[in-house]
């Protein structure tokens, strides 16, 4: 049993923070939290005066075989990238605790999922998808992985004309994977400004019609906001970005375009911090109209997600969810709902509130320690004194 004393809790549900809390946590769960704990004689306890807990972060969109230094493949296997040891041991050194990986070799990492929920690594939970689903000329095959042949057996599906699009999502289902990503963008930005084929609407729709016959949600990548609403309204679970640097079509959230996207239902996962960071100044600028369309879809009662990408170049596992937390707090979103759509509200998102997400009894012990009020200073997330993994101390420089 280990139990944390005088902690400022901020526990994710969006409930005001308790001061002077203590967390009770016992195989790997959280027995009690709050001011009235009963604490135990003998135990181990840790004094958190002058911290404050949070619940542990969940990154919504990485690409855990991903290379962010170009110093390996740009989607590396499991053996060849060290047992995905930058992005494990980047993710739990960074207080995330769970991540949604958009895109790996798919038997690979279905592999390193099963053995992190059977106890045989130290690592974050990972949620995953299987092979990629695109147009066979398009983004990311005949992209960013330079048609490479390695990549498209052990990662993509193409749909064309005569794809039998309802069999191949059936194959990618019976792998047991966690959810589906299909690709609907039109950027080549290794080629800007030239434009990458992309499937029909009709072909998205059918691609996440068949999902949704297996019980699976569907990710989405899109490119701007005229393929975020078309991705919506072909019933995407989740909309994965919202302007890609190299866009140079029309780049502004019409009121007409939230609207539409609400009515949807549709999740919005905007990785702010990749396209801050990919934004080059010979392009059109996208950050402006991505920061004022995230805030104008927050306004408008618009389920946010918080992931960033990472594992793409310039994006490091782990920092940069804190990086992205910090983009969403400069367009204008309060730092309260800011942490809790990267804990509890990504939870709900992933139908595991049940499970994670918060720190309430009950709960796996998934939580970090940081210095500092992060609903005062949002970057104070970065401040980590202590990371816990199912009550498993991971990180610890108290």
């Amino acid at each position: 049993m280990i139990i944390i004393r005088n902690v400022r809790l901020i526990d994710g549900t969006g409930k005001k923070p308790v001061e002077k809390a203590s967390i009770v946590i016992k195989d790997g769960k959280i027995r009690d939290a709050g001011t009235d704990c009963r604490i135990p004689y003998g135990e181990t306890v840790i004094d958190g005066e002058g911290l404050t807990a949070i619940p542990g972060l969940i990154d919504m969109h990485t690409h855990f075989g991903g290379s962010f230094t170009f110093d390996r493949p740009s989607i590396g296997s499991r053996f060849e990238t060290y047992d995905y040891v930058k992005a494990r041991e980047g993710f739990l050194n960074w207080g995330v605790t769970t991540v949604r990986t958009c895109g790996d070799r798919a038997d690979d990492i279905l592999s390193y999922r099963d053995d992190v929920n059977a106890g045989k690594i130290t690592s974050p939970r990972v949620i995953s998808c299987g092979p990629l689903i695109q147009n066979p000329e398009g983004h990311p095959w005949a992209t960013v992985f330079f048609r490479s042949e390695e990549a498209k057996d052990e990662a993509f599906v193409f749909v064309d004309t005569d794809a039998p699009i309802e069999e191949q999502v059936d194959r990618i289902a019976e792998k047991g994977v966690d959810f589906i990503k299909v690709f609907y963008g039109h950027l080549d930005v290794l080629h800007y400004p030239a434009a990458s084929p992309r499937m029909t609407e009709e072909q998205l729709k059918r691609v996440i019609d068949r999902a949704h016959s297996h019980g699976l949600k569907c990710a989405c990548h899109v490119d701007g906001p005229d393929e975020m609403l078309a991705a919506a309204k072909a019933g995407a679970d989740t909309v994965e970005h919202m302007i890609n640097a190299g866009n140079t079509g029309s780049l502004e959230f019409t009121d007409e375009i939230v609207e539409a996207i609400k009515e949807t239902g549709a999740v919005i996962d905007p990785t702010l911090i990749a396209t801050v960071r990919a934004q080059n100044p010979e392009m059109p600028d996208v950050v402006g109209p991505a920061m004022r369309g995230v805030k104008k879809l927050y306004d408008a009662g618009v389920t946010l997600a918080a992931g960033c990408d990472s594992g793409i170049p310039f994006v490091p596992f782990g920092e940069s969810l804190h990086d992205e937390l910090a983009c969403l707090a400069q367009a204008g979103i309060p730092n309260a709902e800011i942490l809790k759509m990267a804990t509890s509200g990504n939870a709900v998102i992933l139908g595991m509130a049940d499970r994670i997400g918060s720190i309430e009894p009950g709960k796996e012990a998934d939580l970090v320690l940081i210095a500092g009020d992060p609903l005062k200073d949002i970057s104070a997330t970065k401040n980590i004194r202590l990371v816990m993994r199912q009550g498993r101390i991971v990180r610890e420089a108290l």
